[in-house]
């Protein structure tokens, strides 16, 4: 009897030792919080399994994951597409390995605001050169095909309601044998002839990390009106002067005007001797508060060989100061054949960028000045020099 005993439980125990264990399935971050960015990411997850298991998605299509299925421990994926509105976005996945389950929570909630500062924004992308027409001998960008593209280049989302760009009432090309040069001090401030704001009443106009919008002086498609040229029809926003000078294209609104020095319609210099800057204004900071208080009455010299043959000749009307506080973005554009007086001080840009190397260089049609990329955002380090690539392809080419 007590054999029979011993040997049943050597039985029970080896049984024991032999047991499969339960079905389990696990991972390692159950809730993917992702990023409100403007770009699509990818996302690792580890997955734990002692069977073969499948995941379950609710069938949403902003989102894929890979592999659906598998056997044993495994690395999931989970792509996210970019964003493309200001909403919120979740997900639940299910992992089943026979009887058991686990589930992934995929959440994109809103992403931060930022006010904008210094850098926030900047410029990307400067066209001011055009395009020669068949003909060889003229530009279409006497006609508007030209452009400024303005990012976002923060990881929050920031407003455009209110963002001033600016051009710059002083050329960088001065250094010839004759020249005005200012007598003011302007270390502080950066002079400008023109200022359009983006319509919005503060919240108006959103804008996620990485987004750009595309400010056309024309919004026309150049590309099939001229044969040559862009297609700019599709901008955000476009410059409009007026029934009587310009042309309005009524399906892309137009940017507010505080200032403008054209008679006819605003277009940025052809050859590139202008500087832009993006400005925020004091909130609460009226247009005509502005108008009234930047007004810039300082005087100028004309130079000649270097001699100054008349001094202290009022500035012309119609140009304001804005102080360097204010600019969130500023570029200097020239080119290295007379390049005098930057426009702008070195705390706006110490450096500068455009198209060509010579003054009605041939080769400077269809190029643009175009920001670099570094470390995932674009390169900001307030010298147009290094920020950016001259003669650059212009991004809206096909």
């Amino acid at each position: 009897m007590k054999k029979i005993f011993l040997a049943t439980l050597a039985l029970i125990a080896a049984l024991a030792c032999n047991k499969i264990p339960d079905p389990a399935v696990s991972v390692s971050v159950p809730t993917v919080n992702v990023g409100y960015t403007g770009t699509a990411q990818k996302i690792a997850v580890e997955l734990l399994a002692n069977r073969p298991w499948t995941i379950k998605t609710d069938g949403q299509d902003w989102y894929t994951v890979e592999p659906l299925e598998g056997e044993g421990d495994a690395t999931l994926y989970i792509s996210v597409s970019a964003i493309e509105e200001i909403a919120t976005r979740a997900a639940t996945l299910v992992v089943k390995a026979e009887t058991a389950t686990a589930s992934i929570n995929i959440v994109q909630g809103l992403p931060d605001v930022q006010d904008v500062t210094t850098g926030s924004f900047v410029i990307e992308e400067v066209f001011f050169t055009g395009y020669l027409l068949e003909d060889g001998k003229t530009s279409d960008s006497s006609d508007g095909d030209q452009y400024i593209k303005i990012t976002n280049n923060t990881q929050n989302l920031l407003y455009a309601d209110g963002l001033a760009f600016c051009i710059s009432s002083e050329s960088s090309q001065n250094a010839g044998s004759s020249y005005w040069l200012v007598d003011d001090d302007l270390s502080a401030d950066i002079l400008v002839r023109n200022i359009y704001t983006i319509p919005g009443s503060g919240t108006d106009v959103p804008m996620l990390p990485g987004h750009s919008l595309l400010l056309a002086l024309s919004a026309q498609d150049f590309a099939t009106e001229n044969g040559v040229g862009l297609d700019l029809s599709d901008a955000d926003y476009e410059f409009f002067d007026g029934e009587d000078v310009d042309t309005d294209n009524p399906d892309v609104p137009n940017l507010n005007c505080i200032v403008r020095s054209s008679k006819t319609f605003t277009m940025l210099h052809g050859r590139g001797f202008e500087s832009y800057a993006l400005v925020k204004f004091p909130e609460g900071y009226t247009a005509e508060k502005f108008l009234e208080e930047k007004a810039f009455t300082g005087t100028r010299s004309f130079w000649m060989n270097g001699e100054a043959l008349q001094e202290g000749k009022p500035y012309p009307a119609g140009s304001y100061l804005i102080p360097n506080a204010w600019v969130v973005d500023g570029v200097n554009c020239g080119i290295e054949e007379g390049f005098g007086t930057p426009a702008f001080n070195s705390t706006v840009d110490a450096g500068y960028t455009g198209c060509g190397k010579v003054d009605k260089d041939p080769d400077r049609f269809g190029k643009s000045a175009l920001r670099k990329v570094s470390g995932g955002i674009f390169a900001d380090t307030n010298n147009s020099t290094n920020d950016f690539t001259r003669d650059a392809v212009p991004t809206l080419s096909k």
